[in-house]
């Protein structure tokens, strides 16, 4: 086989190691922080969600990089190549000497199946997300657009309530529930879509649920179940900014009590919308009849991941030789 495919082949399962070592220490601190994380404010726990769900994936392209940068380093300046103290035999993670001994064909055979999985897995995806925007795009083509108020107007029965769309977001929602809400509730309703429009919460819950399948199912479910709470609940807060917090809290139940009689609830739309009264309804309702939430750092969330982040870098040398070591177990 040739020796820069081979090269590929080491580099590809190391991502893969990576990233299952990224998905262990994500479920790891998420059991450390799930017990409080529900108790932050909205907005900072989003944020914290989001990082926590990209973990593996930035775990792997750390270590990636850490074990990568002795051979970049020696392109540079060749006094640094250490692969010349190396055997021959000696399985190189280096872009400056190239494997010697052949990967191992059952290695090959199971990278080749890992892929042929994720590309189908993202086929599938990439189906349900462009059913769901064909829908999106034919009410919102059947709909009476209102510029000025930023929302669609759609002529059905179906008590529809959402933010829909990934690049060019828009407020959805149908006559007859309009008609059902009087006026402070459709007063906070809209100032709750458009707080979605503005944060492109259907953009970031897309991402998020693409990245989840990084995780241990259950880990990357909770993290996508509590990512949809924590919109909903930081755009609470923001409609709260504009009505009081009661009268956001009895919108919340009107709109749940008509989408919960209906057919057609917010799981039509697929991963590209957020819907009104879709989801944690109690938790929410709770939350806008306490007080507001008060603000939540994530300094030292965010300082223990730059620590950790330095501490790999730091020790590039040393773990590109377990790498290498680890690699010449398993490929060969």
């Amino acid at each position: 086989m040739n020796p820069s495919v081979q090269s590929a082949q080491l580099f590809l399962l190391a991502g893969v190691a990576f990233l299952a070592v990224g998905a262990v220490a994500s479920a790891g601190v998420v059991g450390l922080i799930r017990g409080r994380l529900p108790g932050w404010e909205p907005r900072a726990r989003h944020r914290a969600i989001a990082l926590l769900t990209a973990l593996p994936v930035l775990t792997a392209l750390a270590l990636l990089l850490a074990v990568s940068l002795p051979s970049l380093l020696a392109l540079g300046i060749p006094g640094l190549d250490h692969c010349m103290a190396h055997e021959d035999a000696h399985t190189h993670l280096c872009f400056t000497h190239l494997p010697v001994a052949p990967v191992h064909a059952g290695v090959t055979l199971s990278l080749a199946l890992l892929l042929g999985v994720g590309v189908l897995r993202a086929s599938l995806a990439a189906r349900r997300v462009a059913r769901a925007l064909r829908v999106v795009g034919v009410l919102a083509r059947v709909g009476e657009e209102q510029p000025e108020h930023g929302l669609t107007i759609v002529d059905t029965a179906l008590p529809l309530c959402l933010t829909a769309g990934l690049l060019r977001p828009r407020v959805l929602i149908s006559r007859s529930l309009l008609a059902s809400l009087h006026s402070d509730e459709r007063a906070a309703v809209l100032a709750h879509e458009r707080a979605h429009v503005r944060r492109r919460d259907a953009l970031t819950g897309s991402i998020v649920r693409a990245l989840s399948v990084f995780h241990f199912p259950s880990v990357g479910a909770w993290l996508v179940s509590e990512l949809d709470v924590a919109a909903e609940q930081a755009c609470d807060e923001e409609a709260a900014t504009v009505m009081d917090r009661v009268t956001v809290a009895a919108a919340i139940l009107t709109v749940e009590r008509a989408v919960s009689s209906s057919s057609m609830g917010p799981q039509s739309f697929g991963p590209v919308a957020v819907a009104f009264g879709a989801r944690a309804v109690e938790r929410r309702v709770e939350a806008l009849l306490a007080e507001p939430p008060r603000p939540t750092s994530l300094w030292a969330l965010s300082s223990a991941l730059g620590v950790a982040l330095v501490a790999v870098l730091v020790n590039a040398t040393e773990l590109h030789h377990v790498a290498e070591f680890l690699l010449s177990v398993v490929a060969h």
